[in-house]
C-alpha cells in the first residue's frame, strides 16, 4: 500500500484556511457584527499621535477609512492614503493584498501605527503611516487577513481592540 503523509505545512494551511472561513461568516452575522470589529483611532485620535509618534509606535489601532490614493509598494501591495472618517488623512501600508484597495472604497481596518522610515518619502511625508493586517470592505462585509494573526482578530472580533505584543 502506498501511504501518503501529511506535511505540517498543509496541516497549518488547513487550519489557517479553516479559521478565515469562521471568521468570514462570523462578520456576516449580525448578532456578533454589531459588537464585533470596535474602532478605537479616529482623526481627533490622529491628532493625539502625531504629537506624540513615540509613544504610538507599534500600537494597533482600528479605524473606518475611505481610500483616497493608491500607489504601489513593497513587493507591489497596496500603499494607500486614506481619509478617517472625521477628515484626517495618513497613509496605510498594507501586509495582504485583499483587492479592497480601490479609490472610494470604505474599508474598517486593523493594524498597526508605525513611524515610517526614509523608504517611503516618495509618496509619504508624514513619518508614521497604518500597517494592516486585517481589513474589511464595509460595502460587501468581506475580511481578507494576513494568516498568523489569528488570535488578535478573533479579539477583535469577540469586541476589544487587541494589545500589540512588545
Amino acid at each position: 500500500m502506498n501511504h501518503k503523509t501529511i506535511k505540517p505545512a498543509s496541516i497549518r494551511f488547513v487550519k489557517t484556511f479553516g479559521f478565515t472561513i469562521l471568521v468570514l461568516l462570523s462578520v456576516f452575522t449580525n448578532s456578533i457584527a454589531q459588537k464585533s470589529c470596535p474602532l478605537n483611532f479616529n482623526g481627533q485620535t490622529l491628532k493625539t499621535a502625531k504629537a506624540a509618534l513615540n509613544s504610538w509606535d507599534g500600537k494597533i489601532i482600528a479605524c473606518d477609512v475611505e481610500v483616497i490614493q493608491v500607489e504601489k509598494s513593497y513587493q507591489n501591495k497596496p500603499y494607500c492614503r486614506v481619509k478617517l472618517d472625521d477628515d484626517g488623512e495618513l497613509w496605510m501600508g498594507s501586509l495582504i493584498i485583499s483587492g479592497f484597495e480601490n479609490i472610494g472604497a470604505k474599508l474598517r481596518v486593523l493594524g498597526y501605527f508605525v513611524k515610517t522610515e526614509n523608504t517611503l518619502d516618495k509618496f509619504n511625508k508624514d513619518g508614521f503611516h497604518l500597517l494592516a493586517f486585517a481589513i474589511i470592505d464595509l460595502s460587501t462585509k468581506k475580511m481578507a487577513m494576513l494568516p498568523g494573526k489569528e488570535y488578535q482578530i478573533r479579539e477583535w472580533l469577540n469586541g476589544s481592540v487587541p494589545l500589540a505584543e512588545k
